[in-house]
């Protein structure tokens, strides 16, 4: 009978230990590449769509018919309605910057949403939300982030309102946390 052996050289285990090197540095190299391509693909995309909310005044002069967005505006307190039997809540808010920038050179936040929602020249869109419940922060000069579609006749129907109080961002100490004396 035939006995058949192999042995394993010293040059033949260091060719393979080599090859399996080299498979090895290839499969670390593949996912490297992937993760750089992960990473590359989320920061693309995080600053295509970076920006939270778009103005009224983008929202208007844009072609924004039918498409979903996110706006920012000042209530005018003067025109919010509630129907308690419909559920149906609108309001109008006018234009504010989206630029911090703008916001401080401005006076800030509270000052632009006094200005803006006191300001009759302000360009400002009617707001409609059905199904909705009276926000407690619903009131005249609150900023409104809402999301939503603008129809034809120039009505933003919101399917979500976030609400800022202007007050939570006044600089000015209440008038009961002032300590006489």
């Amino acid at each position: 009978m035939t006995n058949i052996t192999w042995e394993k050289t010293a040059e033949t285990a260091r060719v393979h230990r080599g090859q399996v090197a080299i498979q090895r540095r290839f499969g670390y190299l593949i996912i490297g590449v992937a993760l750089i391509a992960v990473v590359a693909y989320l920061l693309i995309s995080g600053m295509a769509t970076g920006r939270y909310y778009m103005t009224v005044e983008e929202l208007v002069e844009g072609d924004n018919v039918g498409k979903s967005v996110r706006v920012a505006g000042a209530v005018d307190g003067n025109t919010i309605r509630f129907d308690p039997i419909t559920q149906e809540l609108s309001f109008v808010v006018a234009n504010i910057p989206n630029d911090d920038k703008a916001l401080k050179e401005a006076g800030g936040l509270s000052y632009v949403l006094y200005e803006a929602a006191n300001n009759p020249d302000s360009i400002r869109i009617q707001v409609v939300w059905q199904n909705a419940e009276m926000p407690d922060l619903l009131q005249h000069e609150a900023q409104a982030i809402m999301t939503g579609e603008l129809d034809e006749n120039g009505v933003f129907h919101a399917n979500e309102v976030l609400l800022k109080c202007p007050t939570r961002y006044s600089d000015d100490v209440p008038t009961q946390a002032q300590v006489g004396g």
